[in-house]
């Protein structure tokens, strides 16, 4: 599985209701729904704070000042987004090789037909807002079968 992997399986996951509508998950399932967006947020967080480092070592002092300036000279314009450009560059490459490495620890992630039909009782209704776009609760539980149930 790649770091891409487990980021849409994060971003998918932790909108699951637990309980809504009246109804509630069986303890079990909670738990497992936890316990696998737990393993989750704990590799996004070590992404984010990877990628703010990179972030920092690629923004160079000329960068950084020229960025801090409030009126720049039509020079100082032309190397400011040349060395944007540059960083902007170095950051997308490393997002693209950083979601393409392998997660060695990640975690045991599958679900059951009984327990999706568990999950999709509580979460058939309504919308869902994912990436600042609404989602119908049946499009939201078509992916996450895709992505859990085997």
């Amino acid at each position: 599985m790649t770091l891409n992997d487990v980021l849409t399986k994060q971003n998918l996951i932790t909108k699951i209701l637990l309980a809504g509508n009246g109804k509630e998950l069986p303890k079990e399932l909670k738990v497992k729904i936890m316990r696998i967006r737990m393993s989750y947020n704990k590799i996004k967080k070590q992404f984010d704070e990877d990628t703010q480092e990179f972030s920092k070592q690629i923004v160079s002092d000329e960068l950084r000042d020229l960025a801090n300036k409030t009126e720049r000279t039509p020079e100082e314009e032309t190397k400011f987004n040349e060395l944007n450009n540059k960083a902007n560059s170095e950051y997308q490459e490393y997002l693209v090789q950083k979601g393409n490495e392998d997660i060695k620890d990640a975690p045991e992630d599958t679900l059951t037909e009984d327990e999706y039909g568990d999950i999709l009782d509580v979460n058939s209704d309504g919308e869902y807002e994912i990436n600042g776009q609404k989602v119908k609760a049946a499009d939201l539980m078509e992916a996450f079968y895709e992505l859990f149930v085997k």
